[in-house]
């Protein structure tokens, strides 16, 4: 029986060292990019915190305002991290066939896996960065406890990046390079989603846009507040959705992380290597 459990042991350790192999691999290979992602973060996020208070010329009466004030930045960052470090996993390895050529004992599944986790841990880096650096400026500005709801916000951003990640990494499926990726990610969420839905929810303004990735992202800044169960989530005057509610954003940005991971990889098995 022992002799049994050494060998399955065995054998799930050989099914996951080339996964770890390329996971570290690929972490090494884009630790100059995270690096800088770090730097530019803290540059934003101080720039945007004391800017606001320069041009108003005083602080935001709580900690909430101050972190809603820097989430704006922080969507720019996410969308950014998020295509730059996902959107070569498929397509450059079909380009240049680095990881198969380095690691050559890899499968092409395995080689997307390593790729994927590596890559998710680097981005959500990146915002452990963004929230580490937003409660410093917290208690430097207005002192302890520091707001507990900063890590519903965390938890939320981390599922944002899977998202993300997925739908980045299904259009490297078939995309042929990185480029056109950052592009149609960048514009489409920071430029034409927005527009894309008022022109819905001026149609259909019953209808809650849980479609949205611009929606889904309001999340992280309304759960900020303590007060977030009692808030009302569409503007009394003019019915605009302002933000989901927890299961909505949960099961939504969970659909959008599992769905597109699984085109992604089909549409791999198919891509030419």
């Amino acid at each position: 029986m022992r002799r049994m459990r050494l060998d399955s042991l065995n054998n799930i350790y050989k099914k996951i060292k080339p996964v770890f192999y390329t996971l570290i691999f690929e972490i090494r290979l884009n630790m100059k990019k995270v690096v800088v992602f770090f730097g530019v973060t803290i540059l934003l996020l101080t720039f945007s915190s004391y800017l606001s208070i320069i041009l108003r010329g005083y602080l935001p009466s709580s900690p909430v305002y101050f972190f809603d004030n820097g989430t704006i930045a922080f969507m720019i960052i996410i969308v950014l991290a998020v295509s730059l470090f996902f959107g070569g996993i498929i397509c450059s390895e079909s380009k240049n066939k680095t990881g198969l050529e380095i690691l050559p004992l890899t499968n092409r599944y395995t080689l997307l896996i390593g790729k994927y986790l590596a890559n998710l841990i680097l981005v959500i880096g990146i915002v452990v960065v963004y929230y580490l650096t937003m409660a410093l400026f917290s208690y430097n500005f207005y002192g302890g406890p520091i707001l507990y709801t900063l890590l519903y916000s965390f938890g939320f951003a981390v599922l944002y990046v899977f998202a993300l990640s997925s739908i980045v990494t299904f259009l490297s499926s078939f995309m042929p390079s990185i480029t056109p990726i950052i592009v149609i990610m960048s514009g489409y969420i920071l430029i034409w989603e927005g527009i894309l839905s008022s022109i819905i929810m001026g149609n259909v303004s019953e209808l809650e846009p849980l479609y949205s990735l611009e929606y889904l992202f309001n999340i992280v800044r309304s759960i900020f507040n303590p007060e977030f169960s009692t808030m009302e989530r569409r503007n009394a005057s003019t019915g605009r959705w302002l933000f989901p509610s927890i299961e909505g954003a949960l099961v939504f940005l969970s659909l959008y992380a599992i769905v597109f991971f699984i085109l992604a990889a089909l549409l791999f098995k198919r891509r030419e290597f």
